[in-house]
C-alpha cells in the first residue's frame, strides 16, 4: 500500500514539473514572437559619415567656369531656389546622384550584407512664430529598415532655418 501512494506522489510531482514546463515554454514563446520595436543607437561612425560627405564636390556649378558645390551648398541651393547647373541638371538631382553614389560606395545593403538598408532623409525646419515648419528637401531609401538600427543627423545652416540630413542604417 505505502508504495502505491510513494508512486502516486512520483506520478503528481512529474506532472507538476510538465505542466510548469510547459508554462515557462509558452511565456518565453510568446515574447519571443512579439515584433520588437525598432531600436535606435547614435553613431559617431554615421555623424562622420554624414560630416564628411556634405564636402564631397557634386558635379554641379552655377555657372560655366565656375568651381562645382560641394554637397552642403547643392541641398541648400536645392532648398532656397532650386536653380540648374551650368549642365542643365537641376541642384536637387545633382545632390540627390552624389549622394547616392556615396552611399553605394559606402554601404552594401541586402540580405547577404551585415547592413540591411538605409534611410536617408534632408528636411528644411524653421521655428517661425513660435511654429515648427518642416519642408522635405531629399529623400534617399535602400534595402528593409524594421527592426533595430543606428542613426545620427547633421546640421546645414540655411537662414533663417536649418537643413537637417538624417541617416539611419539598418542592421
Amino acid at each position: 500500500m505505502q508504495h502505491k501512494r510513494r508512486a502516486q506522489e512520483e506520478i503528481v510531482g512529474f506532472v507538476l514539473i510538465v505542466v510548469l514546463v510547459v508554462i515557462v515554454l509558452v511565456i518565453f514563446l510568446g515574447i519571443s514572437l512579439r515584433n520588437p520595436k525598432p531600436q535606435q543607437r547614435e553613431s559617431e561612425i554615421i555623424y562622420q559619415f554624414l560630416e564628411s560627405s556634405m564636402e564631397q564636390t557634386t558635379n554641379c556649378s552655377l555657372s560655366e567656369g565656375a568651381s562645382y558645390l560641394p554637397l552642403d551648398d547643392a541641398l541648400r541651393e536645392c532648398h532656397e531656389t532650386g536653380s540648374s547647373c551650368a549642365d542643365g541638371m537641376s541642384s536637387c538631382d545633382s545632390s540627390e546622384d552624389t549622394l547616392k553614389k556615396i552611399l553605394n560606395n559606402s554601404f552594401a545593403v541586402g540580405p547577404a550584407y551585415p547592413y540591411k538598408g538605409y534611410d536617408i532623409s534632408a528636411v528644411y525646419v524653421v521655428n517661425a512664430s513660435g511654429q515648427q515648419q518642416v519642408e522635405p528637401v531629399l529623400n534617399i531609401t535602400a534595402g528593409n529598415c524594421s527592426n533595430s538600427y543606428s542613426g545620427n543627423s547633421y546640421w546645414i545652416p540655411s537662414f533663417p532655418g536649418s537643413i537637417i540630413v538624417s541617416a539611419k542604417l539598418c542592421g
